[in-house]
């Protein structure tokens, strides 16, 4: 099985400050993958087995340029990473960003795309959910649990009041909650090693 994770990269909040015009300044904030696609990263790493391939894919501007943020998508799990980096994506909305994972997954190819339910900065819960359906593709978004059947897999998606437990066909697109899982933090040895 061949497993893509989109993340999206977000401003670190501790280091956004307040100008005395009442504005936020972002300019010392470093980026970081937002906390809710660290799930969906910790997801792929979890339901990959031997010869399956995870790939990492984010899409957008200036923030892709710092390499940490490189090590530590790599270190969590994922074989490959995969940057699209394109000045109109800088502010992108949510539906130029979903075109533009769209396309980018085509051409990597994919049997799971796997998304966190927003993002850590706007948490609009959109891109997942309409880049699915870019692809034409099964979207299930709440996604609290995944299992491999064979060649199916089978989620929980979690409700207010109901867990519905459905059996997909891949290809595929789940977006997952922060209830799925615990984020690994990555050792020294998987940091240097990526």
């Amino acid at each position: 099985m061949k497993i893509i994770t989109c993340f999206k990269l977000v401003p670190e909040e501790q280091d956004i400050t307040v100008t005395p015009e009442h504005s936020l300044n972002f300019d010392r904030a470093e980026a970081k993958i937002s906390q809710f696609d660290l799930n969906a990263i910790e997801a792929a790493a979890q339901l990959a087995g031997y010869g399956d391939e995870i790939a990492a894919l984010t899409v957008g501007g200036s923030l892709l340029q710092n390499s940490k943020v490189r090590k530590d998508v790599l270190s969590r799990g994922p074989d490959a990473l995969f940057m699209v980096q394109d000045a109109q994506l800088e502010h992108a909305l949510p539906k130029e960003t979903a075109l533009a994972l769209a396309s980018a997954a085509e051409k990597i190819g994919f049997d799971l795309l796997l998304f966190g339910e927003g993002s850590g900065d706007i948490y609009a819960q959109q891109v997942g959910l309409l880049t699915g359906e870019l692809l034409k593709l099964p979207v299930i978004n709440a996604v609290s649990h995944i299992q491999r059947d064979g060649d199916k897999i089978i989620v929980e998606r979690t409700l207010e009041e109901d867990v519905e437990i459905i059996e997909l066909t891949l290809p595929a697109v789940l977006c997952v909650t922060s209830d799925i899982n615990v984020p690994r933090i990555p050792s020294m040895k998987a940091i240097l090693g990526a």
